[in-house]
């Protein structure tokens, strides 16, 4: 009897790859990138000092310090891309992807982050994957060393009358502070120290997805994916303003909270009055943010013509900020304004594009779904935003292989923004929506 050969399956080879590097995070008066909330300045391609009567206090402005600092870094990486399983039932193919990173800070010593990630193909046109890993991110240089600068910030002094607020915990803490009986803030701001804090520690976090990819095989052109994501942060940077630590500080029984160290704030003891107050960025936070990505992408024929969809949304379950030790989580999930920026729980951007040889043209929407004002009581004018869309038009044509001419019209529709209770400037919140209204361009690029 003749035996048959038994297929063996064909795994692709293991792949490594490895790499060290060291680097050197230049001085602040030469950085790249800065976050747009810190007052730091370009001149020249270099970042400009304050001169030094403002250094001294007694220039026209409020007091701020030289911009000066550096970290240096060390590292080295390993990664692995390894077939676990070809060619079986159920099991198209299945790889495991690892990485491992190793680093050295002169500031902050050594640490290790990692990553594992399953890739599998259960059959033709359906893959599942899965990624765990850690992550480890040490405070950037305008962070540390920015420039400390004073300014008078709106803020709230809860020892202002408090020998008649009739709450036994206040009045004790007022008066163990020095306060006098009959103290009165005055005006509603307090000169709050504000910039880089060398005190800061590196913030580390775990992130863990899972999902799915969908191209059937029937519906050539066709991708649909599915990920959740659940991300972990301790040791968040965050800046807590002042009132919010004044009024921490002063409910806590006999001042026992950290908040009430004169690292963040100090009081005149021949006044009472608030002569010292931080709001530089801390260790003080925890976050948590969960939620689900879903994208469409198809890509099919009109006559002679070429089409394309791309649609992504994303779903935001759950933002929690436990903004210091001790403290109630905020949820941000579903809210907006306040100086906190907009976070709906729906997001969505939809494109599709037409094309030929020569031209394209696309329509674009994006959606920003409904959202509650953070401190707006509910029934008041701009407690909740509705669902806006704004849509986008463009169409470009290829003149010759090295020149290109669009033009195009964004929110076609001149859809204007909300209006939010605790709006930032313009009666909404300007880093969620868009304020110039119906606007066009015309574009012309050419390659030398």
């Amino acid at each position: 009897m003749r035996r048959r050969s038994r297929r063996t399956p064909t795994l692709p080879a293991t792949t490594w790859s490895a790499v060290a590097t060291t680097s050197a995070s230049r001085p602040a008066s030469k950085l790249e990138k800065v976050r747009t909330d810190e007052k730091i300045f370009a001149d020249r391609g270099h970042w400009r000092d304050p001169d030094a009567l403002t250094v001294l206090g007694v220039a026209n402005t409020n007091q701020q310090d030289p911009i000066s600092g550096s970290v240096n870094t060390k590292e080295a990486y390993l990664e692995l891309s390894a077939p676990l399983l070809a060619d079986m039932p159920f099991a198209e193919r299945v790889e495991l992807n690892g990485a491992v990173r190793y680093s050295d800070y002169n500031l902050f010593g050594n640490n290790i982050t990692y990553k594992l990630g399953l890739d599998w193909t259960v059959i033709s046109g359906l893959r599942l994957r899965a990624t765990y890993g850690t992550g480890f991110r040490i405070p950037s240089v305008p962070e540390l060393f920015g420039g400390v600068a004073e300014g008078n910030l709106t803020t709230t002094d809860p020892c202002s009358r408090y020998s008649t607020s009739g709450d036994a915990t206040l009045i004790a803490n007022c008066q163990a502070s020095g306060v006098p009986a009959g103290y009165v803030q005055l005006g509603n701001t307090v000169l709050t120290t504000v910039g880089g804090n060398q005190n800061l520690q590196p913030e580390e976090s775990e992130n863990l997805t899972l999902g799915a990819v969908f191209q059937p095989e029937f519906v050539p052109g066709l991708s649909v994916t599915v990920d959740y994501f659940d991300i972990q942060i301790k040791d968040a940077i965050r800046n807590i303003p002042g009132s919010t630590k004044l009024a921490v500080c002063y409910a806590s029984p006999n001042l026992s909270h950290p908040f009430c160290g004169p690292e963040h704030f100090t009081r005149s003891t021949r006044t009472g009055e608030v002569n010292f107050l931080s709001s530089q960025p801390t260790n003080a936070g925890k976050e948590t943010m969960k939620g689900v990505d879903f994208g469409v992408r198809y890509a099919f024929d009109v006559a002679h013509l070429r089409a394309d969809l791309d649609w992504n949304t994303t779903y935001l379950a759950k933002y929690e900020v436990i903004p210091f030790v001790g403290a109630d989580p905020i949820i941000f999930d579903g809210y907006i304004g306040g100086g906190n920026g907009g976070y709906p729980h729906w997001r969505s951007n939809a494109s599709l594009t037409v094309s030929d040889v020569n031209w394209n043209a696309t329509w674009s929407v994006q959606w920003i779904g409904k959202a509650k004002d953070f401190n707006a009581s509910p029934g008041d004018i701009g407690d909740e935003t509705p669902n806006d869309f704004y849509h986008n038009v463009q169409f470009a044509y290829r003149v010759s292989e090295k020149a290109n001419i669009a033009v195009g019209v964004d929110n076609l529709f001149d859809r204007d923004a909300p209006f939010i209770q605790s709006w930032t400037d313009a009666n909404t919140d300007t880093m969620t929506y868009d304020l110039l209204g119906r606007r066009g361009y015309v574009r012309l690029q050419y390659t030398f």
